[in-house]
């Protein structure tokens, strides 16, 4: 990167002539007038504010249109200003008011009494010692003139002062800022470097950043894209940004890494074109995950990154596959989540899956993407009782198990309802529940045993409210067998003692795992089999535990 010393103006007149542009991935002029108003008390007083970071480039990112009216920048090889639009854009609306591209013009005042500045109502405007700072700014500005213009000539006992102060407010325009400029025709670099120096406000991701330059490319773009996005808030099915764009990018040819949306060769017809089968895919995918998954919403899955590969899959299928490969399909989505494939590495792992799919069939495909969605556990390896050891309602093994509840019509342990994920009356919401209450072995065992997965189930708001703190050998006695039978709950009357409550947790793990190992495709596990290490799998609840207990019986 180049570093250099240069007069603020300088800077301000290349904004205006066009040698400095704003490149698609900055966001909209947001500061307000008293933002603009403390940018000119810090340049007065001579305090810091912050260096100006612009982008050389030989390629030909586009660009949005800046918030003052420039002369054509085509004639000019120009500098992309990431980080100091704000700065640069108030100064020169304040420099040359007409400048401003909505025509609203701004107007700024010095007050030579207070040195203070002041955006003055229709009463101050006609105070002459307050002084339009853009006359100050000018080139061939002559401060005589402006304190003659405002009745103030030598004989004023105050001439001297207000002099000086006017030669000082003139000096901003020799302020030296320093200009960072970074030689680069990498734009994913780029774009990392734009998120980490940008971080007014939320913090834009590389998703947002993409989105943007689409935009600029694509008239429409991002109004549809928008529109998409809220018809998935509408059914429930919400995706982050960056899950989408890899799968467009996927779609379009060009790789997991959306940042690829951008190379010169995608237009704005071809970035339609990826973004209408981009829709299309998800939509297919979404249906996949309900019908043939049981996963009623986004928010159960482990990651978002998990809906690409059906979407890729069912795009490249139109929507057809082979007898037997739905079964496949859900057992691979439901691999991925169980071991956290999604941690690390997405974009290389769905270069990887989507190379698979193009070009492997039947078993074989999907006996290698099963593979790797395993991470470094053998793919016949079922799941051990020892797994579900300190796991907790955020790990997820209990996503699946909701799942699994859902998918297996599991009713209501009071009303004797089949559970729904989202029903319309607040009693009937589905609460997860301590089958042993905490406030009864809270003092006893330890929060690693009665917080983990093998002492939760799922029940109705009005049931856990019913149940409260009762021991489980007093209120399961209301509720018939079969009940407890749906949730894995062992039938053994004398593991609902409190003193036998680390043999239920162990009689439980045996029940649960054969859940999963059904839903994983994997062999049930028989007594003394060894474990399977998970190596260097994510474990996603370490630190979240606790908090979620805190925080109530919150499902998902």
């Amino acid at each position: 990167m180049g570093v250099s010393n240069e007069k603020i103006i300088d800077q301000v007149k290349d904004l205006l002539a066009g040698r400095i542009v704003i490149p698609s991935i900055q966001r909209d002029y947001v500061w307000s007038r008293s933002d603009v108003r403390d940018l000119l008390d810090s340049l007065y007083r001579g305090y810091p504010v912050g260096a100006l970071l612009l982008w050389k480039t030989s390629q030909e990112p586009p660009f949005r249109k800046a918030g003052v009216v420039q002369t054509d920048n085509s004639k000019h090889t120009p500098l992309y200003l990431l980080d100091g639009q704000q700065r640069l854009t108030s100064l020169a609306w304040v420099y040359r008011p007409t400048s401003k591209a909505d025509g609203k013009f701004i107007d700024i005042r010095f007050d030579l009494d207070n040195e203070e500045f002041v955006n003055p109502n229709a009463v101050q405007k006609k105070n002459p010692i307050l002084i339009p700072v853009e006359k100050a700014l000018q080139d061939d500005t002559e401060l005589f003139i402006i304190l003659k213009d405002a009745g103030i000539d030598p004989t004023h006992p105050s001439f001297d002062v207000y002099y000086k102060r006017l030669m000082r407010l003139k000096g901003i325009r020799e302020y030296i800022i320093h200009v960072i400029t970074h030689d680069s025709d990498d734009y994913e670099e780029v774009a990392d470097i734009f998120a980490r120096v940008n971080k007014g406000g939320r913090r834009l991701s590389k998703g947002d950043l993409v989105y943007s330059a689409i935009a600029a490319r694509w008239s429409e773009g991002l109004d549809t894209m928008e529109a998409f996005h809220e018809k998935l808030g509408g059914i429930q099915f919400p995706l982050d940004r960056e899950a989408i764009l890899r799968l467009m990018s996927l779609l379009a040819g060009t790789g997991a890494k959306h940042i690829h949306l951008l190379r010169k060769e995608m237009n704005g017809d071809a970035l339609k074109a990826a973004w209408e089968n981009t829709e299309t895919a998800l939509m297919w995918a979404i249906d996949f995950l309900r019908g043939e998954c049981g996963v009623p919403r986004s928010r159960i899955l482990t990651s978002p990154n998990v809906v690409v590969v059906p979407a890729y899959m069912l795009f490249r299928r139109q929507n057809q596959l082979a007898p037997g490969e739905p079964e496949l399909l859900r057992r691979w989505v439901y691999t991925s989540m169980a071991f956290s494939h999604y941690s690390l590495q997405v974009e290389t792992k769905l270069d990887a899956e989507a190379r698979i799919i193009d070009t492997r069939r039947g078993g074989d495909l999907f006996d290698e993407l099963i593979r790797r969605a395993s991470g470094p556990r053998s793919v016949g390896s079922p799941v051990h009782p020892t797994d579900l050891e300190q796991k907790y309602a955020s790990n997820a093994f209990f996503n699946l198990l909701y799942i699994a509840a859902l998918r297996s019509g599991v009713k209501d342990w009071k009303t004797n309802i089949k559970i729904i994920d989202q029903p319309l009356i607040s009693s009937s919401a589905i609460e997860y529940h301590h089958v042993f209450p905490q406030a009864k072995v809270q003092g006893i065992y330890s929060k690693e045993q009665w917080n983990s997965i093998a002492n939760l189930a799922f029940i109705s708001a009005e049931t856990n409210k019913f149940i409260s703190a009762k021991f489980p050998e007093v209120y399961m006695s209301a509720f018939p067998v079969e009940r407890l039978v749906e949730q894995w709950i062992p039938v053994d009357a004398e593991l609902r003692k409190i003193e036998n409550f680390p043999r239920f947790l162990e009689a439980r793990r045996h029940l649960l795992v054969g859940v999963l190992n059904d839903m994983l495709g994997l062999p049930h596990y028989r007594q003394g089999m060894p474990r399977q290490d998970g190596g260097d799998l994510l474990e996603e609840d370490e630190d979240i535990y606790p908090d979620k207990d805190q925080a109530g019986p919150v499902l998902f």
